[in-house]
């Protein structure tokens, strides 16, 4: 190839032919300006010198390094004859700010506008399908650019190093996104990718250290390897479970985040290679596949700050012991409806856990299961639960649990299943239960009244209800009063008929048959009133009726 020589003097009347070209010199000016009679199409390197550069009407491609390292070069209008940019076609024209292509240009070829630093904005018209290869790599001028509806693909490095850039959408005509496309785009703050993306190719977004948040759409099946890593302001990703393929180190070393939604795969991670990932998350969905042990690990990394965990999707029937044990900010756990039982301290020392419902699927809560949750004050099992089995210690000190409606089909409630729940007041136990452990209630002392649906009274030792009040009422099926009357220990208690259940103080029986001259004592909502004939009062004599 021919240079045009910068030092030429004189303005030529006549075009000048170099090469296969025909050129319009103008040293005064430092520009060459191709001569409308140029018919051939060879390509030559213009010097740096050169400032301005109209292409005419009868080029229809430009070559491969046509304008290579032209520096000098500061605006490129091209005609509407070219239908193809060359491989590094204007590569390091670092002082090149204006570029205008044309809607007949189809595509830009691997490295055209590579390293154009001075480069602000680029519109591509939507004539062109793919962009290639690093075609604008290390633009680093470049914050914005306009991707048209025909693009089909972004290739490898296409717009790695653009350290300007600050947005990007890709239209839903972009099927693939390749490797490295838009690597160390550090000033990139908002990525909107078109829902007929497939596949995110390894590296696409690596060190995007500007980017906060990402929503993969559901036409995604492949991430790959280091595809958001050291992405270190991500604080929030939202993967569906369209995707089937995660990368190994996809989202290494992501130090801020903190909110995920996405499949069980994204958790998959090996215990040896934990160690780049983040350990601050605060709310996980895993919203499909099954979770596994090194998941499970993953996400426990994070007790210290996990508030809210729904994995309510996901197809396991069991976890690993332990799975959810000492998360003591966890605040909302939603449970997979699949799940069969809560195994030994699955949740145990979730110390800010509010409520919590059983799924309807399982059978058995295992032995501490939920000890020392000493927030939860509701339990619902759901409805037609298949429970059969509370565990031994299985709600050891739950101290904030108000009331239990343990669900009928439970025959088995083990030792100290409830143990210190001091604040339990109201207890409902089903028509199936057949036996009670040791100290199963052992220090409920604020139970106000039980009621027990068997109609055989269950088996209970004689520490089942230690340091609760023998005085409370206990409503039985009325045809079994007279049983429970004379069962050994279960008379210790008041028994009552179920027909006899108080809907208010004005049939809230007494705490005992005694009579206190004209007053009796009775309990209604955890409180004790006094009646003197036919006027209620506090514990402290104020009259309240």
């Amino acid at each position: 190839m021919l240079a045009v020589a910068a030092g030429v003097g004189t303005m030529f009347a006549e075009p000048v032919q170099i090469g296969d070209l025909y050129y319009n010199l103008d040293a005064t000016n430092q520009t060459a300006e191709v001569a409308e009679n140029s018919s051939a199409s060879g390509e030559i390197i213009i010097p740096s010198s050169v400032t301005y550069n109209e292409i005419t009407y009868s080029v229809t491609s430009i070559g491969n390094h046509a304008f290579y390292e032209c520096t000098g070069l500061t605006s490129v209008t091209i005609p509407n004859t070219v239908t193809s940019i060359g491989s590094r076609a204007f590569h390091l024209c670092s002082g090149l700010t204006s570029v205008t292509i044309p809607n007949s240009v189809t595509s830009i070829g691997d490295g055209a506008f590579r390293s154009c630093s001075g480069l602000t904005s680029i519109e591509i018209p939507n004539s062109v399908t793919s962009i290639g290869y690093g075609a604008f790599r290390g633009c680093s001028g470049l914050t914005s650019v306009t991707i048209p509806n025909s693009v089909t693909s972004i290739g490898e490095y296409a717009f790695a190093s653009c350290t300007g850039l600050t947005s990007v959408t890709i239209p839903n005509s972009v099927t693939s996104i390749g490797d490295y496309a838009f690597q160390y785009c550090t000033g990139l703050t908002s990525v909107t990718i078109g829902n007929s993306v497939t596949s995110i190719g390894n590296y696409a977004f690596y060190r995007c250290s500007g980017l906060t948040s990402i929503e993969i759409p559901n036409s995604v099946t492949s991430i790959g390897e280091y595809a958001f890593a050291s992405c270190t302001g991500l604080t929030s990703v939202t993967i569906p479970n369209s995707v089937t393929r995660i990368g190994e180190w996809a989202f290494v070393n992501c130090s801020s985040l903190t909110s995920v939604v996405a499949p069980a795969g994204f958790f998959d991670v090996r215990e040896g290679d934990l160690t780049g990932y983040t350990k601050i998350l605060n709310q996980v969905t895993v919203i499909g596949g099954e979770l596994t042990e090194n998941g499970l690990l993953f996400i426990n990394r994070s007790y210290k700050t996990l508030q809210t965990l729904d994995v309510s999707d996901v197809t396991n029937t069991e976890f690993v012991d332990e799975a959810f044990k000492g998360c003591y900010n966890l605040q909302q756990l939603v449970l997979p409806e699949g799940l069969q039982k809560v195994g030994y301290m699955m949740v145990a020392e979730c110390v800010n856990l509010q409520s919590i419902e059983i799924p309807a699927s399982v059978t058995e809560i295992e032995q501490r299961a939920f000890e020392n949750c000493r927030s939860i004050r509701s339990v619902n099992f759901g409805e037609n639960p298949s429970l059969t089995k509370i565990g031994n210690w299985a709600f050891f000190l739950c101290i904030a649990l108000e009331d239990l409606e343990i669900p009928e089909g439970v025959t088995e409630i083990g030792d100290g299943a409830f143990y210190g729940c001091a604040y339990l007041k109201d207890l409902v136990l089903p028509n199936s239960v057949q036996s009670i452990g040791d100290n199963t209630f052992t220090l409920c002392g604020k139970l106000e009244k039980m009621t027990v649906r068997a109609v055989t009274p269950p088996d209970i030792d004689n520490k089942t209800f230690d340091e609760v009040s023998r005085e409370i009422p206990v409503y039985v099926p009325d045809e079994s009063v007279a049983e429970y009357q004379n069962h050994p220990l279960w008379r210790e208690f008041f028994i009552q008929g179920i027909s006899n259940l108080p809907t208010s103080i004005d049939n809230t029986p007494f705490l005992s048959k005694e009579n206190y001259g004209e007053a009796r004592k009775m309990l209604h909502n955890g409180q004790i009133f006094i009646l003197r004939g036919e006027k209620v009062y506090n514990a402290q004599g104020a009259l309240v009726k």
